[in-house]
């Protein structure tokens, strides 16, 4: 959630911060000195934590968008796609349109729609947003906009192109992905389809 919060800021997971009784807990870097945050459970706590004990300013906006975000895994898929609408809407006519927290709305919305089985178009269309705004994602929002993608292509081939772009954005998903990859070329040759394609493709990658 901080930097669905702070933009700017760079985001990194990281080992043991010895607190773990007090958990969750974050390490924030400003200015050359770290300070642990802990209890961080929702985005109200991050954001007052955050702008009590460090003095960052948190825009209002973001942290409205993030409340919103934080209360949809709760909801049913229409109200949620309610929420999402707003926080996407709103975002849109702000200077965070191309924020990570514009990305995360999005990816919801496209697995929202996923789920709900009935506009497998406008998932797409979330999730390709989302890659637009690689720069700013997390790992995890771009990782789960590839996998939308993956999972509502039909082409495998097209599939395979996919998985290869998702490695070469996200290498630390490098194997996982190759393995994947080669499922497919397998199940292609298994039935008969022509995996020329994919494996000239898949070799190069």
């Amino acid at each position: 959630c901080v930097s669905q919060l702070l933009p700017e800021a760079e985001v990194e997971s990281s080992g043991c911060l010895s607190h773990c009784n007090d958990g969750p807990n974050i390490e924030v870097e400003s200015g050359g000195h770290a300070t642990v945050l802990n209890g961080i459970q929702d985005v109200a706590t991050a954001a007052f934590l955050l702008e009590q004990d460090l003095e960052m300013r948190i825009p209002k906006i973001l942290l409205a968008a993030s409340k919103l975000m934080e209360q949809v895994p709760s909801l049913d898929t229409a109200t949620g796609l309610k929420y999402l609408d707003s926080v996407i809407s709103k975002l849109e006519t702000s200077e965070y349109e191309t924020s990570p927290a514009m990305a995360r709305a999005l990816v919801m919305r496209a697995d929202l729609h996923l789920q709900s089985g009935g506009e497998p178009s406008k998932a797409l269309e979330d999730a390709q947003r989302v890659l637009e705004l690689k720069q700013v994602a997390t790992t995890e929002t771009l990782a789960m906009a590839y996998r939308i993608l993956a999972d509502t292509e039909e082409n495998k081939v097209r599939v395979i192109a996919v998985l290869q772009q998702w490695q070469q954005d996200l290498p630390e998903f490098r194997t996982k992905l190759q393995n994947e990859i080669q499922r497919i070329l397998e199940s292609m040759e298994q039935d008969g389809d022509d995996g020329s394609v994919g494996r000239k493709s898949f070799m190069a990658a």
